[in-house]
């Protein structure tokens, strides 16, 4: 039997009671290597206990078996709902479905029944993600308990607000909280300081910096050289992890560490041959066709060398068969590997929660292993925290936003607004001026003047 360390039991009864304050939709936040499979398949075996069900949601392979051999630890005999699978078995009482599978099949009437009539509970695996807004926007769980369960409950530019799908973040245990009770090890970090990342532009949608304007920054003959002189020096032999820009920037990387008489070993979702244009007189297409090209040989050329099967190259590693192991945002979740020791960060990002899952990979305890290294060549520590920085999560971003600032919140209502109506009590954005649940509308201010005040100042200074 299955016993719960004392944070994870103290979470479960914070969940508990915050249900019971009829807080359906709830955020539980536990940093990586806290054990947020582990607490959710405690909760799921309770709810069966009670004759109900449960349905979890998860978006990776490698997490859906996690989650698979977790309910089994607990006695629990899941269904597992992925892209082959035409039925449910209803008899079955825990449910662990492919986020793109449900959402493929969310428009069937029986699969909508199914989760509006048979679910009792929902549980979402790495819930900062937006892989689940179609659940939310379908309003099949407006009415049921939903607990999403992530290290990281921050979106960033235009994803998706967390408040319109949860109502209250639950924290149940901080990264530094693990260290001092020796459930994860501490960092040893590296970084540069004042990296320039002000021309590298930012995409609103993933809600983070470009990838090509960051490839071109980090794309560079002494980067690759600095990347492998450095851990060479400071964390040789160690068993490594690498977070790259994108396939170009892998591949030139495994090429440098091999070059060095490093073994490295790379995975990325591979690309498909582009395709000849029609209009072979169009200066511009072909140019751009024959660019795309040879990036396709040199990645074909590269796969054969350095690469193969994702499960193959990824058991090598576990098996410390070699050394490092480059990526680009494929193992930042669901990849459990105790004994990496070096979590290489080769890029710059300015999401908190992209950050910490990228040293979240080093974090766990592994015999022998008294610390973990950060080479972070992307500067990101000074935008965004070291690895044991306390974080405050919040359910709302500012718009357009990088998402590392928490914007500032007020309760709705206080007062009956002009319609005679009552706020909701729920936190909002400070600077809305109508409610997104109950429609409370604030007055609107009257704009001031500014009144200029005299400063003085070095005329010399810049």
């Amino acid at each position: 039997m299955i016993k719960l360390r004392e944070y994870q039991n103290s979470g479960v009864k914070q969940i508990r009671k915050a249900i019971s304050n009829g807080n359906k939709h709830l955020i539980c936040q536990a940093a990586t290597g806290a054990g947020k499979t582990v607490i959710f398949s405690f909760i799921a075996q309770n709810v069966i206990l009670k004759n109900k069900k449960v349905l979890i949601l998860t978006n990776r392979d490698e997490l859906l078996k996690q989650t698979g051999s977790s309910l089994v630890d607990f006695g629990l005999n899941p269904e597992y709902i992925t892209a082959g699978v035409k039925k449910i078995d209803k008899k079955k009482s825990v449910f662990v479905a492919m986020s793109k599978t449900l959402r493929n099949r969310i428009d069937i009437k029986d699969w909508a029944e199914f989760i509006l009539k048979e679910i009792d509970l929902v549980v979402i695996d790495e819930a900062h993600l937006q892989d689940f807004n179609y659940l939310f926007e379908s309003g099949l769980v407006d009415k049921k308990p939903v607990l999403g369960f992530t290290a990281t409950p921050r979106r960033g530019g235009n994803q998706r607000q967390l408040a319109l799908d949860y109502s209250q973040i639950i924290e149940i245990a901080s990264t530094l909280e693990l260290v001092k009770l020796g459930f994860l090890v501490n960092d040893d970090y590296f970084g540069i300081k004042g990296v320039n990342t002000n021309k590298i532009k930012f995409d609103n949608m993933k809600g983070d910096y470009s990838e090509k304007d960051m490839f071109q920054r980090f794309d560079s003959p002494v980067l690759y050289a600095g990347v492998v002189k450095n851990w060479i020096e400071n964390t040789f032999n160690t068993q490594t992890i690498v977070f790259c820009v994108n396939i170009q920037h892998i591949i030139k990387t495994v090429k440098e560490f091999q070059k060095n008489g490093v073994d490295a070993r790379f995975l990325c979702s591979g690309i498909s041959r582009p395709k000849k244009p029609l209009d072979t007189l169009n200066e511009a297409k072909m140019v751009l066709y024959k660019e795309k090209l040879t990036q396709y040989i040199e990645y074909l050329d590269a796969f054969e060398k350095w690469s193969g099967e994702r499960k193959e190259i990824i058991q090598d590693f576990k098996d410390k068969k070699y050394k490092v192991l480059i990526n680009a945002s494929i193992l930042t979740t669901g990849f459990d590997c105790p004994s990496i020791e070096t979590v290489i960060v080769n890029r710059a990002t300015s999401s908190v929660t992209l950050w910490l899952q990228m040293l979240g990979r080093g974090s766990r305890i592994s015999e022998g292993k008294s610390h973990f290294n950060i080479l972070d060549f992307g500067g990101n520590a000074d935008r965004l925290g070291h690895y044991i920085t306390p974080q405050h999560w919040s359910i709302w971003h500012e718009k357009g936003a990088s998402g590392d600032g928490i914007p500032p919140v007020k309760e709705c209502g206080g007062k009956l607004d002009k319609n005679g109506k009552d706020g909701c009590e729920r936190l909002i954005m400070a600077s809305l001026i109508i409610c997104p649940f109950c429609g409370y509308l604030y007055e609107k201010k009257e704009a001031k003047e500014i009144d200029l005040v005299g400063m003085a100042y070095d005329s010399e200074e810049e």
